[in-house]
């Protein structure tokens, strides 16, 4: 297997690039059968088999016969396993991509982005449940989402590629090349002064059905209806980021399938919520419908020089700095013009919540304070509980 890493290669240098979800489960859990089931839960995918590799700038996903996963038992609250592995980088070159818990709070499950996207995370947890019911999984093949898998008609504007262009030129007068020992010093300057903080609301079916109620007789969506309330107490234009799906198809596989898009929308003081909210669900809409626009950031960053694209991540951090590549993270919103709000809604789990003797009561999802972001938010329905996350750094 040999994959180059291409429109998911944003994530590769960024210091806080994993995904948390803590899974509270209905029947006796024994810490041995758990640990089976998540070895044979990777063992399954094949992405979770690789390990990347770096030839001249360019980054590749390749077999690996020693994956580094692990399952382990501690202690630590939910909230204090993503305080302590926050700082502690992932090894993507020995293949290490999901760090797995038994914890008093539940199964917590931490996977870098490099390994998959929030979807494929409750994938993951659907195959770790499986073979604990006792079912036997099929082995996923790789599957990522290239440049030229992207729809045609996505391909980017004739100004955007002219952006591509210039900055690629650019860069290539002093193109530098990043490697691990990069990430490491990124990791250690970072996060000696950083450190983040979660706060976990949960809704029952009752709350639920009530704002899924109000929504449908407005016309907006759930997302649409929380963006409002979220914005609501600013006193300008809010910038606000949705994650997106961007699988091309309906397989259940585990991959970096993550694009996204971003409004820009003033609160209307003379409207109700509601109405705002409306607003807010029109101009997400008509983004949504436009594939130059739902796949703009794939199609941009796969055809970035991917050390250009590094810098992104490092110049954030405080890792690297030169005047070309800080204006560069500038327009890109990687300097100090960010994100006012970003927010993942994984909608009613896409997956079974019964497994024989056990039964997935609720999920909490955390989402990672990327570094174009300041205020992360998670949302995830599973059982009639609506569970939000907020993911900052204190």
């Amino acid at each position: 297997m040999r994959h180059r890493i291409g429109t998911e290669r944003e994530e590769l240098f960024d210091v806080n690039m994993v995904i948390a979800m803590r899974v509270r489960i209905d029947g006796e859990l024994v810490f041995g059968q758990l640990e089976k089931a998540f070895s044979k839960a990777v063992a399954s995918y094949e992405i979770l088999n690789s390990k990347m590799i770096e030839e001249n700038g360019d980054a590749f996903y390749v077999d690996n016969d020693d994956p580094q996963s692990s399952f382990s038992k501690t202690d630590l609250s939910f909230e204090e396993l993503i305080n302590a592995n926050e700082k502690v980088r992932f090894r993507l070159e020995n293949g290490e991509y999901i760090r797995g818990f038994l914890s008093p709070d539940g199964v917590v499950l931490l996977m870098h982005h490099m390994g998959g996207d929030g979807r494929s995370l409750l994938f993951f947890i659907e195959t770790f449940m499986s073979i604990l019911d006792g079912k036997c999984p099929d082995r996923i093949p790789f599957a990522n989402l290239p440049v030229e898998a992207l729809p045609e008609e996505s391909r980017l504007p004739y100004l955007y590629g002219l952006f591509v262009r210039h900055w690629n030129r650019r860069w290539a007068k002093m193109r530098r090349v990043f490697f691990f020992e990069d990430m490491d010093k990124a990791y250690v300057d970072f996060w000696r002064t950083h450190k983040t903080r979660t706060v976990i609301d949960t809704y029952g079916k009752e709350q639920l059905d009530g704002m899924l109620r109000e929504c449908r007789e407005a016309g907006c969506s759930l997302t649409s209806y929380l963006s409002a309330l979220w914005i609501k107490d600013m006193t300008r234009k809010a910038d606000a980021g949705y994650a997106v799906d961007g699988r091309l198809d309906d397989r259940r596989t585990i991959g970096n399938f993550a694009t996204g898009i971003h409004i820009n929308c003033r609160y209307d003081r003379n409207k109700s919520v509601m109405e705002n909210a409306v607003k807010i669900n029109s101009l997400m809409k008509r983004k949504l419908a436009d594939p130059k626009v739902k796949y703009s950031v794939l199609r941009l960053i796969g055809s970035l020089d991917p050390t250009l694209v590094d810098t992104l991540s490092l110049e954030a951090a405080g890792a690297y700095h030169t005047k070309a590549t800080a204006r560069f993270a500038d327009i890109m919103c990687y300097g100090k013009k960010k994100r006012d709000i970003s927010i993942t809604n994984l909608m009613r789990a896409d997956i079974r919540t019964d497994y024989g003797r056990f039964r997935i009561r609720d999920i909490a999802f955390v989402p990672p304070v990327v570094s174009y972001g300041t205020d992360l938010i998670g949302i995830i329905t599973v059982n009639d509980t609506l569970t939000i996350t907020r993911h900052v750094y204190e």
